[in-house]
């Protein structure tokens, strides 16, 4: 978990944090946001940092050069050297429409949708670091145990920041979490 999420860019939202993030880049580096969709590791995004909102790619590269790392999982990431001083120093938020998981049923996959049908963006807590020869800062989504409602379809779910907390999530240095939003609708696809 999360291995994907989506953006619904028709909403002014939305729309305001792109205007926000392409402001933000240097024109080389526009072509390289993804404009709203369905977004996959290693798609450049925008993410909310303490400052404002600015283009990130998703995932870490791994220790051993092989692949990236996409998630922590909260319960342990202040402890991992990975994960440690990006949860310290640079904590993030990802801006969301909802994200996908995918549940094995007679031997298929099938992909399930989870939202807010009262909210048109949800925050994804996450933390960010700079990275050798990276043009961009990167980020991963930070998990937690899924609540029972959801752990039918995936045992781990992204920590979700309620809209009131985040600004404390972007400022806290702790690892105190906040409880995940239980109310979200999920759709078979």
């Amino acid at each position: 978990m999360c291995g994907r999420y989506y953006i619904e860019t028709d909403e002014d939202i939305m729309r305001e944090i792109y205007r926000e993030t392409v402001s933000n880049l240097s024109p080389e580096l526009i072509p390289l946001l993804k404009d709203g969709g369905e977004i996959f590791p290693t798609n450049v995004v925008p993410i909310r940092t303490r400052e404002r909102h600015e283009a990130m790619k998703w995932g870490f590269d791994r220790y051993d050069g092989k692949g990236h790392i996409i998630n922590a999982k909260s319960e342990t990431a202040l402890e991992k050297p990975m994960f440690s001083k990006a949860m310290r120093e640079r904590r993030c938020l990802v801006p969301v429409s909802g994200y996908y998981e995918w549940k094995n049923e007679n031997g298929k996959k099938i992909k399930h949708a989870f939202y807010r049908p009262d909210s048109p963006i949800l925050y994804l807590a996450g933390c960010y670091r700079l990275e050798k020869d990276s043009l961009l800062p990167v980020f991963v989504i930070l998990t937690r145990e899924a609540t029972p409602s959801l752990a039918e379809i995936h045992d781990r779910m992204p920590v979700i920041i309620p809209s009131p907390y985040a600004q404390n999530w972007l400022h806290d240095t702790t690892d105190s979490l906040y409880e995940p939003m239980t109310e979200l609708s999920v759709e078979r696809m």
